[in-house]
């Protein structure tokens, strides 16, 4: 019992930490792609047959946006498109919003809290397939 509940705190952990991402499937779903091999276009290419809508979110400290790599939150949308087959993305949305977070903490002495400004990524867009 001790094993399934540390095993359930560690996959919560791990969710946690990671980029959620989304799509919604308004096409035909194809053999996966490389993230390596979609294209981002910011207007509709002439030809094309859509797969689904995705989108992606990080979130972060104001501290480590400021040394984190711009494109991530694009990198993370191309992981999401090449899952269901694209090899493209029209661009849609991408938005950044600044917000500030309470964090408490107990050291079983005493309690604090402190506001921690942080910078939330979104970035939404169409997972295309073009010949």
């Amino acid at each position: 019992m001790l094993k399934l509940a540390g095993c359930l705190l560690l996959c919560g952990v791990l969710i946690g930490c990671s980029t959620p991402s989304s799509h919604v499937i308004t096409g035909e779903v194809r053999p996966a792609t490389s993230p390596a091999e979609v294209v981002v276009y910011e207007q509709q290419p002439e030809q094309f047959t859509e797969i689904a809508i995705v989108s992606a979110t990080k979130t972060r400290t104001v501290k480590a946006a400021a040394k984190a790599d711009p494109d991530d939150i694009i990198d993370a949308l191309k992981s999401e498109a090449a899952a269901l087959g694209a090899n493209g993305i029209i661009l849609t949305s991408v938005s950044e919003e600044a917000f500030t977070d309470r964090v408490t903490s107990y050291d079983g002495v005493q309690s604090g809290a402190r506001d921690v400004a942080k910078v939330q990524k979104t970035a939404q867009g169409l997972a295309i397939f073009t010949e």
